[in-house]
């Protein structure tokens, strides 16, 4: 196995039906009794995403699907490409119409934006690759590269915003805290994944009838680690609050940072976040953030891997068009160590470390 990376952050390459759910452990198929139909050759597949940093969703997505098609025995050379910024939509069509011209066999995609990345998308179809779609549900209507799609792993973005909002609504009122000032950060103005959790978020405010939600400050922080940093401290120079919710993992690590970095006490502003990569579990872990919703991202991976094997081997009919990810509630210690797979982050080990024992 060959992997190369081709970091567009890095300036190395010129790369600007069926439906499930899978919880945190997922089940291991049944493709290692099919080593005899794969080709002779390795397969060509290309990795692209927004983030593929180790401690982020799609860094934990690769790891499961590799580590799925590593059980099975496949051979195969493995491309990844990653824009500089989470929002930077013109340098993943460039990254996916470069993998296009590489005549890959197939695709695992974590897109910037569904919409704006539709022109790379299609050139991948147009190359005769099979895509491996992640993190975004298929829209109603489809898609126009939909006969080049195998499946798609994925988790409600609406549903993870809301379990932010109602976890932040029942713990304020055990506060009894019926008038809480909120500051809220939502990733860029044209991602849909940010629209949609925040409105999740807000579904939550609005069904929390005895409670009286006023957002002091609200701003675009583009799931950006400095630009999080920055508007929280514009909000704590402007404002009182008693919590902010930040519709990202990066942003609710960077404004937790942020509050601890101007004197507040881990809690005196509850954070509530939401994606569940490593250090946002930290967090949680050490009471600096509130809450982080917690999807599988290795788990993912591996359906999507298990979608491949399927579809390399002849057995397509047996592909889960739609695979939906549990959304569990990360919350303290306990809730770590009971949803977040020990290979990603062992909880118990961290604290050990934490505290020098």
């Amino acid at each position: 196995m060959r992997i190369t990376e081709q970091h567009s952050r890095f300036g190395h390459l010129p790369f600007a039906g069926t439906c499930a759910v899978i919880a945190t452990v997922f089940i291991v198929g049944s493709a290692q009794a099919q080593q005899s139909d794969f080709p002779d050759e390795p397969i060509e597949i290309g990795f692209a995403a927004h983030s593929i940093d180790l401690g982020a969703i799609f860094g934990q997505l690769r790891e499961g699907f590799r580590e799925h098609l590593d059980e099975a025995g496949l051979e195969y050379e493995f491309y990844q490409a990653a824009p500089d910024t989470p929002s930077n939509h013109a340098q993943m069509v460039q990254n996916l119409e470069n993998f296009a011209s590489q005549e890959l066999d197939y695709v695992l995609m974590g897109p910037t934006s569904l919409d704006l990345n539709e022109p790379g998308l299609m050139a991948i179809a147009d190359s005769g690759a099979k895509l491996l779609m992640t993190d975004y549900e298929r829209p109603e209507g489809g898609v126009p590269y939909d006969d080049a799609v195998l499946n798609w792993v994925v988790y409600s973005h609406d549903e993870m915003g809301y379990k932010t909002g109602d976890w932040l609504m029942h713990h304020l009122r055990g506060e009894g805290n019926f008038n809480p000032k909120i500051v809220m950060l939502w990733g860029p103005a044209d991602s849909e994944i940010s629209e949609a959790r925040g409105q999740g978020v807000l579904r939550a405010f609005e069904e929390a009838e005895d409670i009286d939600v006023e957002i002091v400050y609200e701003a675009y922080a583009d799931f950006d680690r400095d630009l999080a940093y920055t508007q929280t401290e514009r909000a704590l120079a402007a404002y009182d609050f008693d919590a902010i919710v930040a519709l990202n993992s990066y942003m609710s690590v960077s404004a937790s940072s942020a509050l601890i970095a101007n004197g507040l006490e881990p809690g005196e502003i509850i954070v509530g976040g939401m994606g569940g990569t490593i250090a946002e579990l930290e967090g949680v872990a050490l009471g600096e953030i509130g809450v982080a919703p917690f999807r599988d991202p290795r788990s993912m991976g591996r359906a999507s891997a298990e979608a491949l094997l399927q579809h390399l081997t002849g057995n397509e009919d047996q592909i889960q068009k739609t695979v939906y990810s549990d959304i569990p509630v990360t919350e303290s210690v306990y809730s770590i160590a009971q949803f977040v797979p020990l290979e990603m982050f062992d909880v118990n080990a961290f604290l050990r470390d934490y505290h020098g024992q």
